[in-house]
């Protein structure tokens, strides 16, 4: 199994707001990861690595493949146009509680918003405009940090990706495919990214690393990838990554979520939408209703959506990892949330390893999770519970 480190981050954008801390997040990850793998050598034949790239990525440009460019050139260069504003700066744009006086620039959310979008609508080249264009809520900030963090992401995202293909391209073939390797890639990503779609972003998430993922798998010359299965078990629907792919019949999206007549995202997530044209069918939607636990509903949901990966015939799967279906995770509604807990989480990665016959490649992508003092806890059982049941 190999656990693929962030090291980037500002923590003091980890102020902004009551609920989202991805940087305290990331960290805790790593330092409970780091704590378990080392009691976990005495009982697995599997070796974990800790691998922080050599470098960030160059530029963004490479989730191109996933979103469109005009996104992706926004959020690479909003901040810098933000600040090039000056005393342009509409107090409206500020996020919530923070002022501008005389230091840096406060962080940048949405004055406006265009969505649902006209087909004559276009985004302005004022950065305020731009922000209401692409951004879905007026929670997800811009910040100074922000582009040098992702791209630290998808140099993570992309080591993962390479590491599970390297493993598995002596034996990856169609004859041999129950023989290969069955290596586990989790990348500490700094900022979630499955509500990110092809042409916007929003819900704590700017760029779908999940999606490239599953692009990068796809377009490897190394293996002979060409179905990829995307499984998201937070709890919130992962609409953006279900948006990219639901023409795409080489990419099965399964999302185990709160139902969406409930909560957050609303539009997105309904067991109705199954896709379209040629990715009719490669949708799945599980919306589950508040207070559901591991033993009443999720372990049920989870075993289906791995019979659905498994009736797919993936070559290779992408877990979306989110832990806000813990009980008493903030970033609910009122009334909401699931009620997962303790051993659910390592239950719920065995779950997934024991339920593909056929092993593959994996690469589990750090999503949600709010409450810091159990966030770490819950995603080091469920990559645990996973990797060392496949080893």
């Amino acid at each position: 199994s190999f656990l693929v480190e962030s090291s980037a981050g500002e923590d003091v954008a980890d102020q902004l707001d009551d609920f989202n801390r991805p940087r305290m997040r990331r960290d805790l990850i790593l330092s409970a990861l780091q704590s378990k793998a080392k009691q976990s050598k005495t009982k697995s034949n599997g070796t974990c690595r800790f691998v922080t790239p050599s470098e960030p990525a160059f530029d963004l440009l490479a989730y191109r493949c996933v979103h469109s460019e005009r996104l992706v050139e926004f959020v690479s260069r909003a901040w810098t146009q933000w600040v090039e504003l000056r005393d342009g700066r509409d107090p409206m744009c500020f996020a919530e509680g923070s002022t501008e006086q005389g230091g840096p620039p406060p962080p940048l959310v949405p004055g406006n918003a265009a969505l649902p979008r006209d087909p004559h609508q276009q985004p302005s080249s004022n950065v305020m405009g731009g922000m209401g264009f692409y951004c879905t809520d007026t929670c997800t900030p811009i910040v100074s940090s922000l582009v040098t963090e992702l791209r630290w992401d998808a140099a993570i995202v992309h080591t993962a990706v390479d590491t599970v293909l390297l493993a598995n391209a002596t034996k990856y073939n169609d004859e041999q495919r129950k023989e290969s390797s069955n290596s586990v890639a989790y990348a500490i990503t700094t900022h979630p990214g499955h509500h990110a779609a092809q042409d916007s972003f929003g819900g704590y998430c700017y760029l779908n690393h999940a999606a490239y993922a599953a692009k990068l798998l796809l377009q490897s010359r190394t293996t002979n990838i060409q179905k990829v299965a995307i499984l998201d078990v937070d709890y919130h629907c992962g609409n953006g990554t279900a948006s990219i792919f639901y023409e795409d019949p080489s990419v099965l999206v399964v999302s185990l979520h709160c139902d969406p007549d409930v909560e957050y995202p609303f539009h997105s997530g309904f067991a109705s939408q199954q896709g379209f044209g040629e990715g009719v069918g490669t949708t799945l939607h599980v919306p589950l209703p508040p207070g559901t636990t591991w033993e009443e509903g999720y372990q049920q949901a989870l075993k289906r959506a791995m019979e659905a990966i498994m009736e797919f015939g993936a070559h290779a799967l992408v877990i979306s990892l989110g832990v806000d279906t813990h009980l008493g995770d903030p970033v609910v509604l009122r009334g909401a949330g699931f009620r997962l807990e303790g051993a659910d989480y390592w239950n719920m990665g065995e779950t997934m390893a024991s339920s593909l016959k056929n092993r593959i490649p994996t690469v589990i992508i750090q999503e949600g999770g709010y409450k810091m003092d159990v966030v770490a806890e819950a995603v080091s059982n469920v990559v645990l519970g996973y990797a060392l049941y496949t080893n």
